[in-house]
């Protein structure tokens, strides 16, 4: 098994996981990505996933991986390019473990802890808000698609 793999910088390393993960091959992605953590080198290490197929065994791996990491005390991070890689690991609830990012310097970002740009102020105008805010009484609304059931019901009110 071979992965590439390079420098990004004096502190990242970047690992190309290039094919869908499954049994025959598991073990040996995984040994490859372990070998590559350093003990005293770079800080941070991310999986850049070059393909749209994530299996449940590449899952396993990506957290196997990132356990011993932590336990080395080195950053991880994933980029995942593809949005069908990024809606099966939003899926899994991994994203924000993994620190998931779309592109390799989101990646880079995340590795050192910052958060991903909200999207209301990429979208936002000059003056970095999207609608007025809410008044003083007013609580925000409920956002995501179970937003409207998970609201208490009161009989007689709407």
């Amino acid at each position: 098994m071979f992965l590439l793999s390079y420098h990004l910088d004096a502190t990242h390393v970047v690992v190309e996981l290039g094919e869908v993960v499954d049994l025959d091959n598991e073990a040996a992605v995984e040994r490859e990505i372990v070998r590559l953590l350093p003990c005293c080198g770079p800080r941070a290490i991310i999986v850049d996933i070059r393909t749209p197929l994530l299996t449940p065994r590449a899952l396993g791996l990506l957290l196997r991986v990132r356990g011993q990491a932590e336990e080395r005390g080195i950053s991880m991070a994933v980029v995942a390019g593809y949005d069908m890689a990024r809606e099966i690991l939003r899926a899994a609830g991994l994203h924000r473990v993994l620190r998931v990012a779309a592109t390799l310097p989101g990646a880079e970002l995340r590795s050192r802890g910052c958060r991903p740009e909200p999207e209301a102020t990429r979208n936002a105008g000059p003056g970095g808000r999207r609608s007025v805010p809410p008044a003083a009484g007013d609580s925000p609304r409920p956002r995501g698609p179970y937003a409207d059931t998970s609201r208490p019901r009161i009989p007689g009110k709407h």
